[in-house]
């Protein structure tokens, strides 16, 4: 069939045509953004390898020993995991002023030109459009005090969150100043009982485990202080001494925060179940409207000034009949989610109580056991070789010793951690 050259057809082709062209548009305008975005990240990625660049590396970076009090109040200040930490309590702040700020209307400006492109080039002010709303909505009043208890328990667990996140960080510290003592003492025990005939090979390996060793300490510390900028260490002189009876006497009761912090997971489960109740009770909303507050068409001004006869009021009362048993499911489950949850609670506490009393148990077998070893160490020490066979043979000895002191010494360290992170710091 010849194509007939009817009004139907133009329009269909016109159509066709316009589609096309959009379709068109569209597809360069999606390449050039992917162009852009590639063009973006390159420009971002140069930036980033350039800064780097301009970084030495860690070998290369100055090493600095600061004293205990300069670690503690470094790390407060930088710890990446404390800063965010710090945001998530602001978070919660923000969150109860959002349930008073909700009440404050809002305002909209509106501003809008509707003219055929081919009269762009003559625009006059007049054609202009503006209008100024304000927006009242009230939320549902018997929401209102769940909301407000919700926002108040969530600031407050935040903060108990904030205290024992601290705890964290100074058992952390503990533990590293700790790792740096003990690897210390390993390397002096170890250059002490270097063979009389090396002819210094095995010095060398001593000494480049040490500095292999010294350097992931420091990049610990640094991760500690949130700052990378040289290779960090602490004395371990500098560090207060602990008074661990205090612990001994702790430990015949759990610490208040830790059953704090259990108990607050305990009440989310209940407002979670109150939250599920609330859908049973009628919901009561108020909006507020008005006609724009300030208007302009076409050089024309309207608007009005917040009379009485100028706003209008919804009130409504609304009942959901749970016809469906929606909301009686999310009860019961809620509720059956609650009443595990106390269970649990209590388990979990029981458990922190018994593992609590095995660190205490821990460490003082440690000492005891330390002790023991350390004068095995110094009798063997004392003791001298009648021939060679016999002097290799007390050399090995002793290296198994240091082996063992090393490597029980960091498993006390973790355990004297936990306590510090259970307790706290009771020096």
């Amino acid at each position: 069939m010849l194509f007939r050259n009817t009004k139907d057809s133009r329009d269909s082709w016109f159509s066709f045509h316009r589609v096309g062209f959009c379709v068109g548009v569209w597809s360069v305008a999606v390449l050039l953004s992917s162009c852009s975005i590639s063009q973006h990240m390159d420009e971002k990625t140069a930036e980033l390898m350039k800064q780097m660049d301009e970084i030495p590396h860690w070998d290369q970076l100055p090493i600095k020993e600061i004293t205990w009090t300069e670690a503690f109040d470094k790390m407060m200040k930088g710890n990446m995991d404390l800063k965010r930490s710090e945001q998530a309590l602001r978070q919660r702040e923000r969150a109860v002023y959002e349930v008073f700020t909700q009440f404050i209307p809002g305002v909209n400006l509106d501003w809008m030109l509707t003219k055929e492109l081919g009269d762009l080039a003559n625009v006059q002010a007049s054609e202009f459009e503006y209008n100024t709303n304000i927006l009242f909505n009230m939320p549902s009043l018997t929401q209102i005090p769940f909301d407000y208890y919700s926002a108040k328990a969530s600031l407050f667990a935040a903060e108990k969150t904030q205290l024992m996140k601290h705890r964290e960080l100074l058992s952390k510290l503990y533990v590293q100043v700790l790792s740096y003592k003990n690897a210390q003492l390993n390397y002096g025990n170890l250059i002490d009982n270097l063979p009389f005939d090396d002819d210094g090979v095995q010095r060398a390996k001593i000494d480049k485990d040490w500095e292999k060793q010294r350097n992931e300490i420091a990049q610990g510390f640094a991760r500690l202080f949130g700052d990378m900028s040289a290779r960090w260490l602490v004395k371990p002189d500098s560090m207060p001494r602990i008074d661990w009876t205090k612990y001994k006497s702790a430990s015949k009761k759990l610490d208040k925060l830790v059953v704090m912090l259990v108990a607050l997971e305990l009440e989310a489960s209940r407002l979670k179940v109150l939250d599920a109740k609330m859908n049973f009770f009628p919901s009561v909303e108020i909006n507020f409207y008005s006609p724009s507050l300030f208007s302009s068409t076409g050089g024309t001004y309207g608007g009005f000034f917040a009379g009485a006869g100028d706003m209008k009021v919804n009130l409504s009362i609304k009942e959901e009949i749970d016809t469906r048993l929606t909301n009686w499911f999310h009860y019961k489950d809620a509720k059956e989610t609650h009443e595990l949850m106390k269970k649990e609670v209590v388990m979990e506490l029981q458990e922190r109580r018994q593992k609590v009393k095995l660190l205490i148990e821990s460490r003082d077998e440690f000492e005891e056991w330390h002790k023991y070893i350390s004068k095995e160490v110094e009798f063997k020490k004392s003791r001298v070789a009648t021939n060679a066979d016999e002097y290799i043979e007390m050399r090995k000895d002793l290296r198994k010793l240091y082996e063992q002191l090393d490597g029980e010494a960091s498993k006390n360290a973790e355990v004297e951690g936990a306590l510090i992170m259970e307790y706290g710091w009771l020096d």
